[in-house]
């Protein structure tokens, strides 16, 4: 057996050109499927770091039913049966839920001075920016006094203070909507985008009170946030509040929800299924080239048993049994195949940490996908190599010494 190892190994090192672009195939695959499976869990990870920073523990409840769409749940029809009594029966009624905010929104311009755009102008209550983890970077949050009186104050996010006031300071300044004036008291932290790739700073955040009477004069709602106690009680809670709302809406049983419950655990499903299915294209891309190079290394073989007719002949005649000459080109195709695969654990594993501290990239190396490349270049060196294999044993040894 070892007899047979070496001899394949001089084989292979005799003609060292070949055997390296024959298992370079082989080594493209196995650097692109550990790369991009990090790309994949990378993805994963950040889109999971945005739902956190929604909000923990966070479960909304939309007016009327949310249809998902292109990967996204968007909210369909106009319904008014959410009100703000409902989010105050639900943290009075409901043990498992620690906050809530009622919260309203429309896109409308805003404007300062002569500069004017759009943004989203929002009503909530001081839990709002507890709840979906809105940080003041400077200023403060609008008092209960503010909210019972409908003042006219605001907290704005970073896109709205580059949209409206560029590198002036905002805090003391007013600014305009809906020809109604209102004075800037705090400005949040950046935040970013949410799942929905929706840029979270582009708010401008008023109390409810003020939002309901002076700019859309309505007294429904279309969402509602709730924080959970903890994440063991998402569930729990969902369900809580699933029967308080049909109770206060007086939904009977043969009647569909007016409302719409998302919880934090239904976000993870929904974006955690859609980067699963995302990495699983773009693996199923990347083995393809394993294909091909398995492909090389038949072609290879082949050639190399044409071309080593008369050895396998002679050794044929001096005692070497089929086995032996099985043995003798499956230990070449696994040696192709361990040395691309090797090659290609580097590569990938090399690319991986390089993008990852030189980069922006977010890539988490999986150990798992390293030893399914292992794996996998066994199983291509044997696959590939059986047939030329059994080939060459077949060899007839008087024909075979005959052949020039």
């Amino acid at each position: 057996m070892f007899s047979s190892f070496l001899i394949a190994f001089r084989a292979l090192f005799a003609h060292k050109t070949r055997t390296f672009l024959a298992s370079l195939g082989i080594l493209i695959g196995i650097a692109s499927v550990i790369v991009m499976v990090a790309i994949g869990k990378g993805s994963q990870k950040e889109v999971m770091d945005v739902i956190a920073g929604m909000g923990e523990n966070l479960i909304t409840v939309n007016a009327g039913e949310m249809k998902r769409r292109g990967g996204r749940l968007r909210l369909t029809g106009n319904v008014t049966t959410l009100r703000v009594r409902d989010a105050h029966r639900i943290l009075d009624e409901i043990a498992e839920v620690e906050t809530v905010a009622p919260f309203e929104e429309k896109r409308m311009t805003a404007k300062f001075g002569n500069n004017s755009a759009e943004t989203t102008v929002a009503g909530s209550t001081r839990d709002f920016s507890i709840i979906r983890d809105y940080r003041l970077q400077s200023g403060e949050h609008f008092s209960e006094r503010d909210s019972k009186t409908a003042n006219r104050v605001a907290i704005i996010g970073m896109t709205a203070v580059k949209n409206l006031f560029g590198e002036e300071d905002p805090l003391g300044q007013v600014l305009k909507m809906h020809f109604i004036p209102f004075k800037v008291i705090g400005v949040f932290e950046p935040k970013g985008v949410d799942t929905n790739g929706l840029d979270q700073d582009d708010i401008v955040l008023i109390p409810l009170s003020t939002y309901m009477r002076r700019i859309v004069n309505q007294k429904h709602i279309t969402r509602i946030f709730v924080r959970a106690s903890s994440r063991n009680n998402i569930a729990k809670a969902s369900e809580k509040i699933r029967e308080l709302l049909r109770e206060n809406h007086k939904l009977t049983d043969d009647r569909n929800d007016d409302f719409t419950l998302v919880s934090q655990l239904d976000l993870e499903d929904l974006k955690k299924e859609t980067t699963e299915m995302f990495t699983k294209l773009i693996v199923g891309v990347a083995a393809i080239s394993l294909l091909v190079g398995g492909i090389g290394i038949l072609a290879v073989m082949l050639i190399s048993v044409k071309e080593r007719t008369r050895e396998i002949g002679i050794r044929r005649a001096v005692g070497a049994t089929r086995r032996d000459i099985i043995r003798q080109f499956l230990y070449e195709s696994l040696i192709i195949g361990f040395l691309g695969g090797g090659l290609g654990i580097v590569l990938g594993v090399g690319l991986t940490l390089g993008l990852t501290h030189w980069g922006h990239w977010t890539l988490i190396l999986d150990p798992n996908s390293i030893w399914t490349a292992s794996w996998a270049c066994a199983g291509l060196g044997i696959l590939f190599g059986v047939f030329p294999a059994i080939k060459a044993s077949k060899l007839d040894p008087m024909e075979a010494l005959t052949t020039e």
